[in-house]
């Protein structure tokens, strides 16, 4: 089972964290959790899987990678043992907590590559409208605004609008989508509520899916930023087979209309389903190779499709004909 947290939400944070959508949360997890993770950052840097190469930019610095705990004993650890599923449990206020998937992000001292503001749940295949959605987002440096520091619009969970998923380097495939275009953030920060704490290592930013959220470049000169974030789902989330979402490579049986789960998705709390998490434990799963290869071809025909669509409607298209 899970270990618990050093301490638990006070209610003030559980207030503010329905309130305005984020908290940040310290004095969480035990400094040993903080210097194992630390090290397997850096060692999965060294060796990205294949989703990590799709999404780093490389030539400007920036690294990131997903489903770390299908390939990495010590990222699988995390999502069994370590307390990550009760701190979520507490403001999902959900008696079934699932892992939804983890993220890692690192932008070293230097690093030119903004965040774009977005949030989070339109990235997802789920439903848009599901509540039940929380991310735990933890640096293993000190971190603040200059040095890329994440920082949220308050509130903005609450915002009506849901809106297109920006990726730090604008693929075309997440943009491809009827949600809205984001309000123009960066340009207006006067009229918004603008949250963004210095942080140390081990320091947790727990937020609401729908929240809107991005970050600078990281200005400094000697600090680097590697973060890393897991996802919890409660009660309730649906699965939502539509395009413009992160691409799954394992094999998960889901349909659409689904609530999440099974080997993908696997429950924690109130106690892991054995069928669920047992081919993990046999050690690293590496992606399905069809499952791969049906939704790499599957985003090169869409983005193949849009390109065409937007040369046919151009201008110069239309002078042409």
């Amino acid at each position: 089972m899970p270990e618990l947290p050093l301490r638990n939400l006070t209610a003030e944070e559980v207030e503010g964290f329905e309130r305005d959508g984020v908290i940040c949360a310290r004095g969480l997890f035990a400094p040993e959790w903080i210097e194992r993770m630390g090290a397997a950052v850096d060692r999965v840097l060294s060796a990205p899987t294949l989703l990590g190469n799709v999404v780093s930019m490389k030539n400007d610095g920036f690294s990131g990678d997903l489903f770390l705990w299908k390939t990495d004993d010590d990222f699988r650890d995390w999502v069994y043992d370590s307390p990550a599923s009760h701190v979520a449990q507490q403001v999902l206020r959900s008696k079934t907590v699932r892992h939804f998937y983890d993220q890692l992000f690192v932008k070293p001292a230097g690093c030119h590559v903004p965040t774009p503001w977005h949030h989070d749940v339109t990235f997802w295949p789920v439903d848009v409208e599901c509540r039940s959605l929380v991310s735990l987002w933890i640096t293993f440096d000190p971190v603040d605004r200059e040095s890329s520091g994440l920082e949220f619009v308050k509130g903005s969970h609450r915002w009506p609008g849901r809106f297109k998923a920006i990726t730090p380097n604008y693929d075309p495939y997440m943009l491809d989508s009827d949600f809205e275009d984001l309000p123009e953030i960066e340009a207006q920060r006067d009229d918004y509520d603008l949250f963004c704490p210095d942080m140390e290592p081990g320091d947790c930013l727990v937020f609401n899916a729908h929240v809107v959220h991005g970050s600078s470049s990281n200005y400094s000169t000697d600090k680097p930023r590697r973060a890393f974030s897991t996802r919890w789902a409660g009660d309730g989330v649906i699965f939502e087979n539509r395009h413009a979402t992160m691409p799954l490579l394992w094999d998960h049986g889901l349909r659409d209309g689904d609530p999440i789960g099974g080997s993908l998705f696997p429950r924690v709390l109130p106690e892991p389903i054995e069928a669920e998490g047992s081919v993990r434990r046999d050690g690293p799963e590496p992606p399905d190779p069809e499952t791969v290869q049906t939704v790499l071809t599957a985003i090169g025909d869409r983005v193949a499709e849009v390109r065409e669509q937007r040369s046919v409607g151009s201008p110069a298209a239309a002078e042409k004909a």
